[in-house]
């Protein structure tokens, strides 16, 4: 420990030296936002070094660090101050030379990764934008207070007494939250990730179901990790929440992967299986009776049970015979085609069509349960995790559609059609973390 602590002591220097430009007017503080700004940066570096030094992680740690420093230096030489661009360039210097001595195995996968998808994260959220402000001089840098050109009515929580960063063409957007939040995220993803991977090929022969579980399996970190980005930029309703979700639900995998144990599926008798269908059936029909379907949050609420009744019937029914696996493919299909605007509003004005998409419902969750029939737990939980994870990335795309105004349901406010994929969500996220989890346990124990 204490040679890891020895070894991030180059990290005073390189604090210095990221905060040159700032002391010599590379970057201009306009407003009384010094203390903000310390805390901001400080405590960021402060914290992910007790992590690095915790987890025995520093030289992973001097890699993040220096590519950062890397895209500071295009940053300033894309802003045409160059003058400024070497002090990062420094910086880029003593923390590969720390990283080299430090290093060990998956540093550069895991840290080049997280810097990857912190980019995609401040990207989607649109944190991070390439737009000339006619607000800032050129020639230098300048960092002023989100309040100064937003009404705080209209700032998202996220965003809560952030700071807005402007080098040249770039503008960052940065709050207490997102600074803390946003790299750990991009961290965790990009490692559960390749432990995943690890682990898969720690096992000797790796067979074809070794590769979809894999995948499967890094596809579920990864959908889990980006949309934080996405949902970061609503203020309204619980989405900012998504983000801690993701937090706790990337630390559960991690603390899984580094100490996993056999979990075992829960068996459900017939009789409770029955009496939940009824219950179901019941649901659906006081949602069409009493009107509240026309709601389009509500719609997708009673299309859910719809699948989830075809699910349980299909669990009713025995059959012998194993169903081939494409049945689960025209199943999603169905699924994939029931999303369509049009026919969900052709639905809601016609009756007799209504009827047809909760068949249609019906027989996509039907024909993946049987596709569940006389298969192993690592199969079924395969399927289900397969299933589960396109449900959460077509919401993640109507959620991003509604960012930027995209009157994918027309006829339907942005709000409603927030509301609809957040629910989505809501079902989908902790469904596929939980499936996640038990296929992690299945492959590694055994059914």
């Amino acid at each position: 420990m204490r040679k890891i602590v020895l070894n991030a002591l180059p990290l005073i220097p390189i604090f210095i030296l990221w905060n040159i430009p700032l002391i010599f007017g590379g970057f201009v503080l306009q407003g009384n936002i010094l203390w903000e700004f310390i805390f901001l940066e400080l405590g960021a570096l402060v914290f992910f070094s007790i992590l690095a030094i915790l987890s025995e992680r520093v030289g992973r740690f001097y890699l993040i660090i220096s590519v950062a420093s890397l895209i500071m230096v295009m940053a300033f030489l894309i802003a045409n101050i160059p003058r400024f661009s070497l002090f990062y360039a420094v910086s880029f210097v003593i923390s590969i030379r720390y990283f080299l001595s430090n290093r060990s195995k998956g540093d550069v996968p895991v840290g080049s990764t997280s810097i990857l998808i912190l980019v995609i994260l401040l990207i989607l959220s649109t944190s991070l934008r390439f737009v000339h402000l006619t607000s800032v001089q050129p020639g230098s840098g300048y960092i002023f207070s989100i309040y100064d050109n937003s009404p705080p009515i209209g700032i998202p929580f996220t965003y809560a007494y952030g700071l807005v960063m402007v080098l040249g063409p770039i503008s960052l957007t940065f709050s207490p939250i997102t600074a803390f939040a946003f790299p750990l995220i991009a961290y965790l993803t990009s490692d559960n990730t390749f432990r995943i991977i690890d682990s898969s090929r720690s096992g000797g022969a790796i067979s074809l179901s070794t590769v979809i579980v894999t995948s499967i399996a890094c596809q579920c970190e990864n959908t889990i990790g980006i949309i934080s980005g996405t949902v970061s930029s609503f203020a309204l309703s619980i989405l900012p929440y998504f983000i801690f979700l993701s937090i706790v639900l990337l630390i559960l995998t991690n603390l899984y992967l580094r100490h996993p144990i056999k979990l075992r599926l829960p068996r459900v008798s017939n009789i409770s299986i029955v009496v939940l269908f009824i219950s179901i059936l019941s649901v659906e029909f006081t949602i069409v009776y009493s009107g509240m379907i026309y709601d389009l949050a509500v719609f997708g609420f009673n299309s859910f049970l719809t699948l989830f009744s075809g699910f349980l019937f299909g669990r009713i029914l025995r059959i012998r015979r194993r169903l081939p696996i494409y049945f689960v493919l025209f199943a999603f299909s169905v699924q994939i085609i029931l999303f369509f605007p049009s026919l969900i509003r052709y639905a809601l004005v016609s009756p007799s069509f209504f009827e047809v998409y909760n068949l249609m419902g019906l027989l996509a969750g039907f024909l993946i349960s049987l596709s569940f029939s006389n298969r192993n737990n690592l199969s079924r939980l395969t399927i289900f995790e397969f299933v589960f994870s396109m449900e959460t990335m077509i919401a993640a795309v109507l959620l991003y559609l509604a960012i930027f105004s995209v009157s994918f349901f027309s006829g339907y406010s942005e709000l409603a059609v927030i509301d609809f994929s957040v629910f989505i969500l809501l079902i989908s996220l902790p469904a596929m973390w939980f499936s996640n989890i038990f296929l992690l346990s299945t492959k590694a124990f055994g059914s």
